[in-house]
């Protein structure tokens, strides 16, 4: 029996070689190993040697030989598991990525075979990049009908970078680097190039059809009774900010109610509620949310209003009209973690204020001297608009005014709780105390100025 050593035997020796060597860390080891190894090979090769003319079965003492031989690389490789570290999670290497991926003829391993390069060294980097090549040697000799492809096909999917060599240091700067290259993308057609600018506009507004009940003081300043009613109202909102300096708010606001009564013998309908307010604010950033600010509010009503019971006219649209010029500061006020409670101040130390009516029947009514249609005054102004999401369903709205010309004070606080029953279906409370001391007819029965107005509705809400 001729007991030869089988060619694949002896490449996996080489390659358990290589494993061995390319897992050990310290030098000493390898030597111990190396030797070991290198025993065992030669004594395995002239037990070949002395039985290739052999036909019949081979002695005992060969066997015996090649007991010891795989005792002794058993014995390897628990000194090979006692000396390595094992670690507990491996990281890609890119060393072995010809060996992992797709059998490729590449030219570096050819290179190193036909060559003769050394591959002794005690860099561990460079001993893996040595054995992964000769791995690959032995592949192209042993199984070249693996090999699909070759290192062109590779760096014609450009996949691979060759021309990408400098290294690149902390000190460098990358405009430098592509300061020759070419940044215009190459296209084939004609291209059209179109500049759009922000639009730094934004609308907005709000619409509600009101069932109501109403209260009003007996002194209310236009009149009116307390009823049930039907209000409208519409609120329309325009608003610029360039994100830098200026912005600039338009507010517009319409409210129309009419109310029947009974003890009115002339007419069935009166207006309850009543208003046509256009409220502008232009400003100029200061310092973060404080603004340069020009205000001016301009307030009069749609719709006629009478004496109960005559036709004597209290109020009309311009009869009167009220605007409010006031230069100041504004205050851009933003509170809560999703900014629950938002508003602006707006505070002006001397404002103007002119009442202009129309009407010559009506000009002695809002202290206008007779024969003229307008009066001015100056003092300072404050005004307050708030909103306060207090949850998903209930939001206060706030509305406070402050003129005062040193000799009188008009203030006023207007406050709408809107609760949200679903989207559309809205329920509003809105209470309105007034104080005027502008004109002795605002005089109560009870001798004060002040003034308060209430209606609960429940009707349809549409934002937009």
């Amino acid at each position: 029996m001729n007991l030869e050593l089988n060619p694949k035997n002896y490449e996996l020796c080489i390659m358990f070689y290589e494993l061995n060597v390319l897992s050990l860390h310290k030098i000493r080891t390898m030597k111990r190993l190396t030797t070991l190894l290198f025993i065992c090979t030669m004594a395995l090769n002239a037990n070949c040697a002395i039985n290739t003319e052999e036909e019949t079965e081979a002695p005992a003492d060969s066997f015996s030989l090649l007991d010891n031989y795989l005792q002794a690389l058993e014995s390897l490789a628990r000194e090979r598991d006692s000396l390595n570290n094992i670690p507990t999670s491996f990281t890609p290497n890119a060393y072995y990525f010809q060996l992992l991926s797709c059998p490729t003829l590449y030219s570096s391993p050819l290179h190193q075979m036909m060559s003769q390069t050394s591959t002794s060294s005690s860099d561990m980097q460079l001993q893996r990049l040595f054995a992964s090549r000769r791995m690959l040697s032995s592949l192209y000799t042993g199984a070249p009908q693996l090999v699909r492809q070759t290192e062109s096909d590779i760096l014609g999917q450009a996949s691979i970078r060759s021309d990408v060599n400098d290294k690149l240091k902390a000190s460098d700067k990358l405009a430098d680097k592509v300061a020759a290259a070419s940044l215009t993308p190459s296209m084939y057609g004609a291209v059209e190039v179109i500049t759009r600018r922000p639009n730094f506009w934004k609308f907005s507004g709000s619409t509600s059809l009101q069932f109501t009940q109403n209260y009003f003081s007996n002194n209310w300043y236009k009149g009116g009774e307390t009823n049930f009613t039907g209000n409208f109202a519409l609120t329309l909102r325009a608003n610029y900010n360039d994100q830098r300096k200026i912005s600039w708010e338009n507010t517009l606001d319409a409210q129309l109610g009419f109310q029947t009564t009974e003890t009115d013998e002339n007419r069935t309908f009166r207006p309850s509620t009543n208003l046509l307010r256009y409220t502008t604010n232009a400003g100029y950033k200061a310092w973060k949310s404080l603004y340069y600010s020009l205000q001016v509010i301009l307030q009069t009503q749609l719709a006629p209003n009478y004496k109960k019971n005559s036709d004597e006219i209290t109020s009309e649209i311009l009869s009167p009209l009220e605007v409010t010029i006031a230069p100041g500061m504004k205050w851009e006020i933003a509170a809560g973690k999703e900014k629950q409670f938002t508003g602006t101040l707006n505070a002006a130390p001397l404002a103007m204020k002119i009442i202009y009516v129309k009407n010559d029947d009506l000009v002695t009514k809002y202290g206008i001297e007779e024969g003229k249609h307008q009066k001015i005054t100056f003092g300072p102004n404050v005004t307050l608009n708030t909103k306060w999401q207090i949850c998903k369903q209930i939001a206060w709205i706030s509305r406070v005014y402050w003129m005062s010309n040193y000799s009188y004070n008009i203030w006023e606080w207007e406050n709408t709780v809107e609760f949200s029953i679903t989207k559309l279906i809205t329920s509003r409370l809105y209470l309105y105390p007034r104080f005027d001391n502008s004109n002795e007819k605002y005089r109560s029965e009870s001798g004060t100025f002040m003034m308060f107005k209430e209606w609960f509705s429940l009707g349809l809400t549409y934002n937009f």
